[in-house]
């Protein structure tokens, strides 16, 4: 059993109506009363039937005494209709639980609780699984979705059935073992277990006549409120049951922040029926220690927890009233020694944030190198500059910063790379960087190029849109190509190389490009290794259905931009080689040496790794860098605008007519 305390505290997160609810219910669940005051002559009279003296003169006749037998026979019969009712209770719960319903109805097949014992006392489990739900925010769910008046209901009614039980009792006071007696009485019925022994046990062998008879006159109260006690447990366990289900379904299985996969609200409330029997099949066997299940959904990416704190961090910003946006600059750029209003509201937004900016009204170099520090984690130019981009980040509200954690924590549930594995790559399109861990140690970062958000069209596919983006999805990694061939896809030859092509007649010649023709006259264009190639000197591939892979780029020069999405969908990444040497030594122990020297030789060769690599791609605006600050990334795509408009599923392309683009 749990004290009020114990409720108070673990609750501290919930609507105040919730924990309210629960901590009486929590405080109300003793299965013995408290001692209850007597009345003096009420006491004496019982005290004198008991004995057998005579009453005082003008007392009426009693009426029939009923025998401890005849009292136990009616708590018998109001157990076994309890237990009727309570099958039945169930029943109807399951049947009104809509999507929830096949699911519960297998959980329950054998009528057993889950988090409440019968005495109306939570497990420790259910207690556990209060405090998951009281963490919803921190997670970034919608509680909407969650059941939490009901459960609110179903604890005040317990509340309420053991109020009922103390009132019965109370007029009872002066018949101390009809007290015990009908302690006894209750506990049977509302836990099932009892009988005619334990009302002896409880002293019902020397109840005198005034005892039996106070008792016989308040066991009907008494019992029914012991029944609405029973049928609240009952419905209590049930709704959170169904919080069980839900949380287990928003953590693994709903996708509502997805830009492409998108659950629809309707749709994850559905899951409950559509995987009913995968849920049975996880949370049946889990009775009792429910809440270490639920706690193991969470995404094992190192992210998701580091992102947590962020939440606690941006959470207290919020509820210190956050900051306020700055006021208009007084010129154009910020120079060292400069002064004013300004400055200071610059150094007292900084502050708010964390920043050391030391104190005065100048802009002095401290102040600088904090707006750099400020620049670095928010994807911007790190040049001190106090340029209309910088203000705008810094203008952005706590609470939208503290709504971008949590949608970045969504993400995290809804990717393919929650659970990332002992050695894997991970690549952050909204923060364009590379992350080479190995058993949660990061090994290598690198700065990557995603593809571009312009409009462009495709005439093979007949798709016009945002078809450059690179897409969120896994991959194996199952080869490392060396000096690597380039072979164009036909729309990069029309679209890019045509137009070259009609300027330098001789470009393919003049760039490494060769072109065969098989004997079916087909054409194959692809480009030789060398400086000129596109892949540059490595390649790292793996079979998708996007056709997109990591490799180099003979623009570095790309690399030195804050935002950096140039490509045409696939991943260029800055120091290759590096990354190659790394996983070749792993894989197949091969020297930098012996790497760098096929590279010189221009002549294509293909590494088969032994052991093919997890390669995770995903979108999460909101992350934690290896020094333990949380950084913002941009929004490249705008599928985070998109989930706060409420605009998801976003549609990337559209077929078209290709007659409707003649000329290109």
């Amino acid at each position: 059993m749990f004290s009020r305390g114990n409720w108070t505290v673990s609750l501290a997160w919930i609507a105040p109506p919730f924990a309210v609810a629960l901590a009486i219910a929590a405080s109300g669940c003793d299965s013995q009363p408290k001692e209850l005051p007597r009345k003096a002559s009420a006491a004496a009279q019982a005290e004198a039937a008991g004995q057998g003296q005579s009453p005082p003169a003008g007392t009426p006749a009693p009426s029939h005494v009923p025998t401890l037998a005849e009292l136990a026979a009616r708590v018998a019969a109001a157990v076994k209709k309890a237990d009727v009712a309570e099958v039945a209770l169930q029943q109807q719960l399951q049947k009104a639980a809509g999507a929830d319903a096949k699911v519960l109805k297998g959980l329950y097949a054998e009528q057993k609780l889950r988090f409440f014992e019968r005495d109306g006392n939570v497990t420790a489990d259910g207690k556990a699984v209060v405090d998951l739900l009281a963490e919803l925010d921190r997670h970034g769910v919608d509680r909407s979705g969650y059941r939490l008046p009901q459960f609110d209901a179903a604890t005040k009614a317990i509340t309420d059935a053991f109020a009922a039980e103390r009132a019965a009792l109370l007029t009872l006071s002066p018949h101390a073992r009809a007290v015990q007696v009908g302690t006894a009485a209750v506990q049977w019925l509302r836990t099932g277990d009892g009988g005619e022994v334990a009302l002896v046990r409880a002293g019902g062998d020397q109840m005198g006549d005034a005892d039996r008879e106070a008792l016989a006159t308040q066991l009907g109260a008494l019992l029914a409120a012991a029944q609405k006690a029973r049928e609240a447990v009952v419905t209590a366990d049930v709704e959170l049951t169904r919080h069980s289900v839900r949380y287990l379904v928003d953590f693994e299985m709903g996708k509502p922040a997805h830009p492409v996969f998108y659950t629809a609200p309707a749709a994850v409330r559905r899951m409950a029926e559509t995987q009913a029997d995968k849920l049975v099949a996880r949370l049946g066997p889990a009775r009792g220690h429910t809440a270490e299940l639920l706690t193991a959904a969470w995404p094992s990416h190192p992210q998701y927890e580091a992102l947590l704190a962020s939440y606690d961090a941006y959470k207290k910003l919020v509820d210190a009233g956050g900051w306020q946006p700055l006021p208009k600059p007084p010129t154009k750029k910020l120079a060292l020694g400069d002064f004013g209003p300004f400055v200071q509201a610059l150094r007292d937004r900084l502050r708010k944030e964390g920043y050391g900016v030391g104190e005065g009204e100048a802009f002095d170099a401290e102040l600088q190198d904090a707006i750099k520090d400020f620049q670095g984690r928010h994807q911007l130019e790190p040049d001190g500059v106090v340029s209309k981009a910088t203000i705008a980040e810094m203008d952005t509200p706590a609470d939208q910063r503290l709504k971008q954690v949590q949608l970045s924590l969504q993400r995290y549930r809804e990717s393919e790379g929650r659970d990332p594995g002992e050695f894997y790559i991970y690549v952050n399109i909204a923060f364009q960087q590379l992350w080479l861990i190995d058993h949660g140690k990061v090994e290598q970062v690198h700065k990557v190029i995603v593809g571009n958000n312009d409009t462009d069209t495709d005439q093979q596919t007949l798709l016009k849109g945002k078809i450059n983006r690179t897409k969120m999805f896994s991959q194996k990694m199952t080869r490392i190509i060396l000096a690597p061939r380039w072979y164009p896809t036909q729309r990069v030859i029309e679209l890019e190389i045509g137009k070259s092509l009609a300027k330098e007649p001789d470009y393919l010649e003049k760039h490494g490009y060769v072109k065969e023709v098989a004997a079916d006259g087909t054409e194959t264009v692809y480009q030789m290794a060398g400086k000129d190639n596109l892949l540059g000197d490595v390649k790292f591939q793996g079979p998708n259905k996007y056709n997109i892979y990591l490799h180099d780029t003979p623009f570095k020069q790309f690399f030195a931009k804050a935002r950096r999405t140039f490509s045409h969908g696939c991943i260029r990444v800055q120091n290759p080689v590096d990354l190659a040497e790394f996983l070749l030594a792993r894989d197949r122990d091969m020297t930098p040496g012996q790497i760098r020297a096929a590279i010189k030789e221009k002549e294509e060769k293909i590494i088969q790794l032994k052991t093919p690599i997890p390669v995770h791609i995903d979108y999460a605006s909101a992350g934690v860098d290896g020094e333990g600050h949380t950084v913002f990334g941009a929004d490249v795509y705008g599928y985070d605008q998109a989930f706060f408009d409420g605009q998801l599923p976003v549609e990337e392309a559209k077929e078209y007519k290709a007659a409707s683009v003649r000329g290109l």
